[in-house]
């Protein structure tokens, strides 16, 4: 058999290993390809993201090694074809180059007199460029990026190798230029050689110490090493001692040796999709029976525990373990509370001693529904903290478990996952004891993919919960609210000579004030104004207990002063300690015009003249519920005015004062005593900026009668002061002019 012969073989088999790499390498580039597509257009990541980069730069280095298989097939291709050619042109054969060498006799390979002999070298050197550019990708020596030197390597190489070509061609180097394309293409060789094998090693250090996410092309070592030698240093020798079919021996074991080492990669690749394709259908058959267990659940009352206890019956079934709990986070105490357990769930960190009682499970079970975790405490606390899953082969040997706890496990492994709805952390959920083997990362991943989908359901299900709470508390408060709004007055007292108005409204849906109107005796009219310290459903309740406390002692008793202290002693007992209740009450004599009030520790008493001149009336009081007699009587100051044609007297509490605008200004007396005395055609727009009406208050029956225009003016003025800005504080407005 002659050497031509044997070349051209190895040629043949070259050439189909290179065809076999190139399809290997069009698959994976399409399926790199694809993903970047699937990241870009049908995913949440964009470009600068960390999958679409994996993707993108997989794909960039697939094309690279398209580009050098391609190359590679084509120098081969020219091989073949140049065997062929020394073969029909009778050259000496394999042995006889050898004897040659052997006796000394100078000779050269017999491809090195054809024109295409420096271009072989050429391809060779520019495909292991190629392969360098391709693998140096992912180098990052001493983590450092290294930019543009695989492009100056591939281009130098390219530049010199064609400047070597074209030379040989033109006959520049005479008749020594044979053995300067031997001498170049040895030197290539083991400089662009040497970088691909330390570009491979490099690889597979990476791969094992996982700095490559997904490594393209890794060898081991000692195959980086084999692949090395078949190909730089097989060849250099054939070309030293002239052997012919050196090269392409050296050749086909390299390729042979990578060919096997990237099928391997490719099946693996693949048979990784396979399982995680398996993964992702059996995660879909799990959540499909799921979500319709959990669809069953929402038709009726939905009970965040019956949610619960669906999501941990699902858990033990889907990862075969034979118990679970599930802790939920108490955002204000913020701990890890045990809210559903399923089956004997031991406690955890706990020393049990080892002992014989009919009681001890009860007993431990008791222990762990009474042992809770802050975040990062116990395993528990840090899957809460981190927000990763976690597999625990081994709880003894982790002192998750100490003492007998694990006596009863089949197995020592535990499966904890978070809770989680975007960054809100709702809970964790940790299942142990599978009744067939040990947890592994598969089931680990599948209890993730439940946990997340049920994360949904139990924040619904809160969210749920909540909203009916609130809805019931708005539903109670309208009631307390309707309620409060029968006790006010249903009409103002309609009394021939007076002008009578009122009007109330509260920050929230029921207030502390309160206004009355009541009949003394067929003569005289008691007058309320009350405010009560503090607001919603507590001071509520006082204003009914003060309403009831005044119709109770008022009727028949034309005595102010007895009248507010009989009303202090009834309420003091029953008021907390920081609760008090301040107020004006008055009683108008009709016949004589003459109005006796006190102040209990109230805002003051206006009346205003129809000479423009406004009386502010203070007189001393002590606020109700605070001291008993006799002192709140010796404290109390009780005065009497006589009213005038024009005289307008208005009683007010502190919301109408402190009535605040979204620029942080109070109402204030100053606007009180400016609109009270406006006359009926002034322009109001100077009191504020522009604004709605009021919020929605109460006026005393303002169907029956024309509202008074000093009313009016008031209630407008403050409405255009106050605007959209909200009140923290109930208003109430008596007022009472005489005609």
């Amino acid at each position: 058999m002659s050497a031509t012969t044997v070349a051209f073989a190895l040629s043949v088999f070259n050439l189909l290993l290179c065809s076999s790499g190139l399809i290997f390498v069009f698959f994976e580039w399409n399926a790199a390809r694809r993903r970047e597509y699937l990241y870009l257009y049908f995913g949440d990541e964009r470009p600068g993201q960390e999958y679409f980069v994996a993707a993108r730069r997989h794909r960039v280095q697939y094309t690279r090694l398209l580009w050098a298989f391609s190359v590679l097939g084509v120098r081969h291709f020219l091989a073949m074809f140049l065997a062929i050619n020394v073969a029909n042109s009778g050259q000496n054969d394999v042995w006889n180059t050898w004897q040659n060498w052997l006796l000394g006799v100078k000779t050269t390979l017999p491809e090195a007199t054809s024109p295409l002999f420096p271009w072989l070298g050429f391809l060779e050197a520019l495909s292991l460029a190629l392969f360098v550019y391709a693998l140096l990708l992912e180098w990052r020596p001493r983590g450092r990026d290294l930019g543009m030197i695989p492009v100056f390597v591939l281009a130098a190489t390219a530049g010199v190798w064609a400047l070597i070509a074209l030379l040989f061609e033109i006959g520049t180097f005479g008749r020594s230029g044979s053995m300067v394309v031997l001498g170049a293409t040895s030197v290539s060789r083991f400089l662009l050689g040497g970088l691909l094998f330390f570009a491979l090693r490099s690889r597979a250090e990476g791969k094992a110490k996982g700095r490559t996410p997904m490594g393209v092309f890794v060898l081991p070592l000692w195959t980086a090493s084999l692949a090395f030698g078949a190909w730089v240093l097989f060849p250099t020798i054939g070309d030293l001692v002239g052997n012919p079919i050196a090269h392409p021996i050296g050749h086909f074991i390299a390729f042979s040796v990578l060919m096997m080492a990237f099928a391997r990669s490719t099946l693996n690749d693949y048979e990784s999709i396979e399982m995680s394709r398996h993964r992702l259908g059996r995660e879909r058959a799990v959540l499909f029976t799921f979500l319709k267990r959990l669809g069953s659940a929402f038709t009726t009352d939905v009970e965040v525990d019956q949610i619960l206890r669906i999501i941990l019956e699902s858990a033990l079934e889907t990862s075969e373990a034979s118990a679970g709990a599930i802790y939920l986070f108490d955002a204000k105490s913020k701990r890890l509370d045990p809210r559903v357990v399923l089956n004997f769930f031991p406690p955890l960190y706990i020393e049990c001693e080892t002992g014989i009682s009919a009681r001890r499970t009860e007993e431990l079970e008791a222990q762990m529904r009474h042992q809770d975790f802050s975040l990062g405490e116990g395993v528990i606390g840090e899957v809460a903290k981190t927000g990763q899953g976690r597999l625990i082969t081994d709880v003894r040997a982790e002192r998750i478990m100490l003492g007998t706890t694990t006596e009863f496990m089949r197995n020592r492994s535990m499966l904890v996952v978070p809770l989680r709805v975007r960054d809100e952390l709702l809970g964790v959920l940790a299942v142990l004891n599978k009744q067939s083997g040990s947890f592994g990362t598969d089931d680990l991943s599948l209890l993730q993919a439940l946990a997340d989908q049920a994360s949904l359901s139990v924040n619904n299900a809160m969210l749920t919960v909540e909203v009916a709470e609130q809805e019931r508390i708005r539903r109670d408060l309208q009631i307390a609210r309707d309620i409060q709004q029968q006790l006010l007055p249903d009409a103002c007292p309609n009394i021939p000579g007076f002008e009578i108005a009122a009007r109330g409204t509260s920050a929230t849906e029921v207030g502390g004030d309160y206004y009355d109107f009541f009949w003394v005796d067929d003569d005289h009219l008691g007058i309320l104004v009350a405010d009560v310290s503090g607001k919603g459903v507590p001071a509520a309740l006082v204003v009914a207990m003060i309403r009831s406390a005044f119709r109770a002692h008022a009727p028949g008793n034309t005595d102010v002063r007895e009248v507010l202290a009989k009303v202090n002693s009834f309420i003091t007992g029953d008021l907390r300690s920081n609760m008090f209740v301040t107020c004006v009450y008055g009683i108008l004599e009709v016949s004589s015009k003459r109005f006796s009030w006190g102040r209990a520790g109230h805002e003051p008493l206006l009346v205003a003249h129809p000479a423009k001149n406004i009386d502010i009336l203070k007189p001393d009081g002590f606020a109700l519920g605070i001291i008993g007699a006799p002192e709140f009587s010796d404290l109390l100051e009780i005065e009497t005015i006589e009213l005038h044609s024009g005289d307008r007297l208005l009683l007010f509490t502190d919301g109408l004062t402190e009535a605040m605008n979204s620029k942080g200004e109070e109402f204030g007396m100053t606007r009180i005593l400016e609109t009270l005395n406006l006359d009926d055609d002034i322009d109001l727009a100077g009191f504020g900026e522009d604004g709605q009406p009021f919020a929605d208050g109460v006026n005393c029956d303002p169907r029956a009668y024309s509202e008074p225009d000093s009313m009016r003016h008031l209630e407008d003025a403050v409405s255009l002061h106050v605007g959209d800005a909200p009140q923290s504080d109930d208003l109430t407005i008596v007022y009472l002019a005489a005609k």
